[in-house]
């Protein structure tokens, strides 16, 4: 990871918690460019790429072999992956070398230059989060909520994405994950993080699990849970991962007590999670606070109803 690594956003609409993502990248990372890829919207010191003004063929080549094996509608998985091809044709267009890419329900505590520092003994060209899974089973998971990616190892990723869906090695272990879906009547079934699983089995000497502890440095894979890449590993309170912090940096602490606690660069508050966005907030206020807070009391009440 260099110094001119951007962090980058891909969301489409508005949500409450998206200026929360957005300005504490830009706390955590004051001297980085945080860019939001998305529509209709305008974000103080926050570059703005128009989704609809990124096109290309290789879009265009994925779009037409997409075919769908997921219980999730189609057009949300159709842009899970589709954001892979936005992200890198952005990177094309603004000639951009590497992303700290992050979903907008993610709070960054550090510096591109301090996950620099805490990574930099390592040679990676990608990291993904990859909880341990039996490579025999239909688990098949690895997720770019948090990702790294330098503009070759995406480039790579979007060519495996492609020929997943027209060559036949790939579609027959797609298939066979779908049957399993279906005959044991279990949700889900194919998606960007099946292709990501993949992509990362065979690149492993290229890709940084960024779910395992590495001298005491990790990124949170849900704060939903306990596991990370260890099932357990965090102790949870109150149903999510206890978290203390210092000097404004978050610290998970491990099951194993007799362990360090080990310091999280990132959070991801993933569904029921978000709404602990704004406790978790360490940045300073911000223009359109008042609205985003107005946003998600509404949602708070409107859960509550019967």
């Amino acid at each position: 990871m260099n110094q001119d690594t951007k962090i980058v956003f891909i969301h489409r609409g508005y949500r409450w918690y998206l200026p929360y993502a957005l300005y504490q990248a830009n706390f955590a990372s004051p001297n980085s460019e945080v860019v939001l890829i998305g529509d209709n919207s305008n974000f103080k010191g926050i570059q703005i790429e128009p989704l609809d003004k990124i096109q290309s063929e290789k879009i265009q080549k994925f779009k037409q072999c997409y075919s769908h094996r997921s219980t999730n509608k189609e057009s949300f998985e159709l842009f899970c992956w589709l954001r892979w091809f936005y992200l890198l044709e952005y990177m094309y267009q603004n000639k951009v070398s590497s992303v700290l890419h992050l979903d907008s329900d993610v709070l960054l505590y550090s510096s591109i230059e301090e996950i620099s520092n805490c990574y930099g003994h390592l040679n990676w060209e990608c990291g993904l989060s990859i909880p341990k899974q039996d490579s025999n089973s239909f688990t098949w998971s690895a997720s770019g909520h948090i990702s790294y990616w330098t503009i070759t190892a995406l480039e790579d990723f979007c060519n495996l994405t492609i020929a997943s869906f027209s060559e036949r090695e790939y579609l027959e272990k797609y298939q066979k994950k779908w049957d399993w879906h279906l005959s044991q009547n279990k949700p889900g079934g194919i998606c960007d993080m099946t292709t990501l699983y993949l992509f990362w089995e065979a690149n492993q000497n290229r890709i940084i699990n960024m779910a395992k502890s590495k001298q005491s440095n990790v990124f949170d894979h849900n704060m939903n849970i306990a596991s990370n890449y260890e099932n357990p590993q965090y102790i949870t309170e109150s149903g999510i991962k206890k978290v203390h912090f210092v000097n404004g940096h978050p610290f998970l602490v491990p099951i194993n007590q007799t362990e360090a606690l080990d310091r999280a660069h990132a959070l991801h508050f993933q569904g029921g999670a978000k709404r602990y966005i704004r406790d978790f907030y360490t940045g300073p206020s911000f223009p359109g606070k008042t609205y985003a807070d107005t946003l998600f009391f509404l949602q708070s009440i409107k859960a509550k109803l019967p």
